[in-house]
């Protein structure tokens, strides 16, 4: 935990990018790296009736942080994907949060 999953951009884009974000991240949000799960989804995104582009879409799925904690994270995550795509990219991070009690791990939760 943390676990990102990619949408909108390439498998290559997130296995380029994952060893230096979660070294990047671990420290920030003081989890193992070994914790860190990044998930690449294949997307196609819809609009009007027909296949668009798309932008690139990272959802976080954690446990709580701070809220400064949050907004680094997001900085974070944008500025490697940016430092892949360009600077033009319009890039979305979305946190959801997880609480303990709903979350197990070989059957217990935290």
């Amino acid at each position: 935990m943390p676990h990102l999953r990619f949408r909108g951009v390439s498998r290559d884009t997130v296995k380029h990018i994952s060893k230096t974000l979660v070294d990047t991240l671990a420290p920030m949000t003081d989890s193992p790296k070994d914790d860190f799960t990044l998930e690449f989804i294949p997307a196609e995104f819809v609009q009007l009736g027909q296949v668009v582009a798309g932008f690139p879409l990272v959802e976080v799925l954690w446990f709580e942080r701070p809220l400064e904690v949050q907004d680094r994270v997001a900085a974070a995550i944008t500025e490697a994907l940016r430092a892949r795509l360009g600077e033009e990219a319009d890039i979305t991070v979305v946190f959801t949060r997880l609480e303990g009690r709903n979350y197990y791990e070989n059957g217990r939760h935290f």
